[in-house]
């Protein structure tokens, strides 16, 4: 193996991680030797997925984290912290699942909840973690973004919104973190297969329709994600820093 790939000796913390992508990502920063922090809103989730991990032979704890409660969300770095005593990578991916309907639909609250959740929720996040970073000269901080922050995404305003503000925060983040040897960045996948989407994948003519769309002729699964998220998390990226990384099979060239 690349040893720019080896994460051995390092800890990774992911909200959003007990299923879909964040599973897989963890899984695949575990197999290439780091230790893993899991994360999603219900505890007993959790720390199934933390002990379904450890029996697979890898080291994980579980520290639950609604991105929606301040408590949690105030706690969480502290918590997920002391678990292995240090977190050399950061990724966010839980966010509060969005509502579909035209823009005229949408209220203003509805946006400022967005906002709230999935960016000034994700900024307290990263706060909490920085610090431990600078201290030690060393972290990677990945936001998990999408392809509806680059393109018109009817229907998902609210959500393409926030994706793009997490876009610019990292841009943030990497520019002041730099001298400090941290590095931030965002991934942003088109849609991905996974249970959240079932409704949308599970109809044949609506895949079918997103399938003509994308030059690989098919729709991404969970796995696809995996290989860019290890990339950014080790010193293989280590010059990479401050990008948002399309993840979507040449759809957005189109």
């Amino acid at each position: 193996m690349y040893r720019g790939f080896d994460l051995s000796g390092k800890v990774a913390v992911l909200t959003g991680s007990t299923a879909g992508m964040g599973l897989a990502i963890a899984r695949g920063l575990a197999k290439c030797g780091s230790s893993v922090v899991v994360s999603s809103h219900l505890e007993d989730d959790t720390d199934a997925t933390a002990r379904s991990l450890s029996s697979e032979g890898f080291v994980a704890k579980g520290i639950k984290c609604d991105i929606t409660d301040r408590d949690d969300v105030e706690s969480f770095g502290e918590r997920a912290s002391s678990a292995f005593g240090k977190v050399d990578i950061l990724f966010c991916l839980a966010a509060e699942i969005p509502e579909i309907g035209p823009i005229l639909s949408q209220s203003p609250e509805t946006l400022s909840r967005l906002l709230s959740t999935t960016v000034v929720n994700t900024h307290s996040i990263v706060q909490q973690f920085l610090p431990g970073m600078v201290a030690q000269r060393d972290g990677s901080i990945i936001l998990m973004s999408s392809i509806a922050s680059e393109r018109a995404s009817p229907g998902l305003a609210g959500y393409g919104v926030t994706k793009a503000a997490l876009n610019s925060y990292v841009r943030s983040v990497a520019a002041e973190f730099g001298e400090f040897n941290i590095r931030a960045n965002a991934l942003a996948p088109a849609f991905v297969r996974t249970e959240f989407a079932r409704d949308i994948w599970s109809n044949k003519d609506r895949a079918q329709m997103m399938i003509d769309k994308v030059p690989v002729k098919r729709l991404a699964d969970p796995d696809d994600v995996v290989g860019p998220s290890i990339l950014l998390a080790s010193s293989a990226g280590s010059y990479i820093s401050g990008q948002v990384i399309l993840i979507d099979g040449g759809r957005s060239i189109t």
